[in-house]
């Protein structure tokens, strides 16, 4: 999906993009970035945990009643964490990463308020706060929540441990405010963290997700310029690119009478139908695999064989040829406009690639290039001029008729052949007089 300004929007509180779309990608994009915070956070700690079991005896030496009884909800806490890193390894936790972590951290705070309610108060008073803020760090930073449920899982252990503090009257009152105080500070540098991480991360992603839309339209772009291949190899270096093969075939083709039908359209209505047969033509070559080269004009040049070589190179160009008779004779039919195309076929060896270093092109060079230009040229209109070396790659399931001997200029004399249509094409009756 496209970024723009609607789309891209944040809600001012909750900074929540307008668009859902973008809301689902960003967040399962975020939780998959926090998976491995994640995963090391709930490791670290269930280590914790486990020193602090181990370590009873020292913490606890005294009352044995009371250490028994917080072997229960450190079970709990470690059956906690052992749950929500596996369930880190889900495909749908990343969908449901948030809610799920706001479950366990508020998880989490429950079984810190069972541990403190099992402690003296000697213990409650200091090492109770120091988990409650060491809970309620995590659930701001470590764990990647999203603003909103940062707020909701902070204040919610907070209200939680102050509430069980309230109730029982575990503490004096002089440091119930003084817990109150702590958690309260904490929660507010805590949202304002939050709200800042959860703004940049936000902000980030829209500059890669346009980044990489650029990146995209600018690879479309040079894929509309230069074959893929090549356009890796000029990515990669700066040098000129050059390659030979000895096996294309070329093709050319010109509107006839283009001339005289620009004289009495509109500029605008020119260039519209000549877009329209163009992109006609466009679409045939990469039916059939032919790469085009480039237009001059009214004139419409494209190889089969190149870049990526092809044994099937002059079966393809014909084929494409038979195609462009057809898409010409049908837009003739549309529009009322009495036009032809003339196609010329070549085969041979060509040398091909990107020269420059300003409004660059792929382009071809060499004497197979120029015969196909002579064939177009020298053909007629309707009909698909071949060579003979084309003639002797198309003897298979193509129908050709021998023009004879052919004064071809700056060729000299050639032995040339027109292709005519298949039987079952319409324009058949119109090639088998040719």
């Amino acid at each position: 999906m496209n970024v723009n300004a609607d789309t891209a929007r944040m809600h001012r509180l909750t900074l929540r993009f307008a668009d859902a779309q973008l809301e689902s990608v960003f967040s399962e994009e975020q939780a998959r970035k926090a998976l491995k915070p994640f995963r090391a956070a709930m490791i670290c700690m269930a280590g914790m945990v486990l020193i602090i079991w181990l370590l009873m005896d020292k913490i606890l030496p005294q009352i044995p009643a009371v250490k028994a009884r917080m072997y229960v909800p450190m079970l709990a806490m470690l059956a906690i964490l052992a749950y929500a890193y596996a369930r880190s390894h889900m495909r749908s936790f990343l969908r449901m990463y948030q809610l799920s972590v706001l479950i366990g951290t508020l998880g989490l705070a429950a079984a810190l308020v069972m541990i403190c309610s099992l402690m003296p108060r000697a213990s409650l008073e200091a090492a109770g706060l120091a988990m409650v803020m060491v809970h309620t760090l995590n659930v701001y930073s470590i764990v990647r929540l999203r603003f909103p449920r940062a707020c909701f899982g902070g204040w919610g252990t907070a209200a939680m441990y102050l509430g069980y503090l309230g109730y029982t009257g575990a503490l004096g009152e002089a440091e119930l405010v003084r817990h109150a105080s702590m958690l309260m500070l904490a929660n507010l540098f805590g949202m304002i963290a939050a709200y800042q991480m959860d703004q940049s991360a936000r902000r980030e992603f829209l500059a890669m997700r346009m980044l990489g839309e650029e990146r995209e339209r600018s690879e479309r772009l040079l894929l509309n310029i230069l074959p893929a291949s090549i356009a890796e190899r000029l990515k990669s270096s700066e040098a000129a690119i050059a390659d030979h093969s000895d096996a294309v075939t070329v093709l050319f083709a010109d509107i006839v009478g283009f001339t005289p039908l620009s004289a009495r359209k509109t500029p605008h209505a020119l260039v519209q139908m000549l877009d329209r047969i163009f992109t006609e033509f466009d679409t045939l070559a990469e039916a059939h695999g032919l790469e085009k080269i480039k237009t001059i004009g009214d004139a419409y040049m494209a190889a089969a064989g190149l870049p990526e070589r092809r044994a099937d190179h002059a079966p393809a160009a014909a084929r494409m040829a038979q195609g462009m008779l057809e898409a010409v004779a049908r837009i003739a039919a549309e529009t009322g406009e009495a036009l032809a195309v003339r196609i010329g076929l070549h085969s041979g060896p060509v040398v091909a690639g990107v020269i420059g270093t300003k409004k660059f092109s792929y382009d071809m060079w060499g004497d197979t290039v120029n015969t196909a230009s002579r064939m177009e040229s020298h053909g007629v209109p309707g009909a698909v001029h071949c060579s003979g070396a084309t003639a002797a790659l198309l003897q298979d399931g193509f129908a050709l008729r021998a023009r004879g001997a052919l004064e071809v200029e700056g060729k000299g004399e050639m032995h040339t052949f027109l292709l005519l249509p298949a039987p079952n094409n319409a324009l058949y009756a119109k090639g088998a007089e040719l």
